[in-house]
């Protein structure tokens, strides 16, 4: 692979793609779950929604963003950042639904469920494709490694494991 200073981004991305693989197939198998599968498969999708990838989108917004709309000289991450939002809208809807789920579980509940999984993982798929198609390369073009390795450190990268 090209060496490009963008790469520990695109390396996380990699590393959260297969839980949002995860996310997407939740979401065709929970139809058929009972409340005991939804207790014990729902939970950590929620975990892993808030506790690792709502934290990467706040590193994005803190560092990577404004570096971003300092070298294009405008607010050209406005979009991500309301991606964003919108992500951690849905996640802290979908985390009050597993609450009720496990509760108690209506299959009404799991089409819901369903829809959220869905919506949430395909929004987020999207969100990593813009920014590697559209915002990444701007930082390739602008940055030697050597800066984009000290941007990448005030974000944090590195310090939080990903689990598989």
């Amino acid at each position: 692979m090209t060496e490009l200073p963008t790469n520990p981004i695109r390396e996380e991305h990699r590393e959260l793609i297969p839980h949002l693989r995860h996310i997407e197939a939740a979401a065709v198998e929970v139809l058929g779950w009972d409340a005991d599968g939804a207790a014990r498969r729902l939970p950590p999708i929620v975990a892993f929604l808030r506790d690792q990838l709502i934290p990467h989108a706040g590193a994005e917004e803190a560092v990577l963003y404004p570096e971003i709309d300092r070298i294009t000289g405008g607010p050209t991450t406005a979009t991500m950042t309301l991606d964003h939002v919108e992500i951690g809208v849905r996640t802290d809807r979908l985390a009050a639904s597993v609450e009720t789920a496990i509760e108690d579980w209506e299959t009404d509940i799991a089409a819901d469920l369903s829809r959220q999984l869905a919506s949430l993982a395909a929004i987020v798929v999207l969100h990593f494709e813009k920014e590697e198609e559209a915002l990444l390369p701007l930082l390739d073009k602008a940055l030697t490694n050597e800066a984009a390795a000290e941007l990448f450190a005030r974000m944090g990268h590195g310090e939080h494991a990903h689990s598989h």
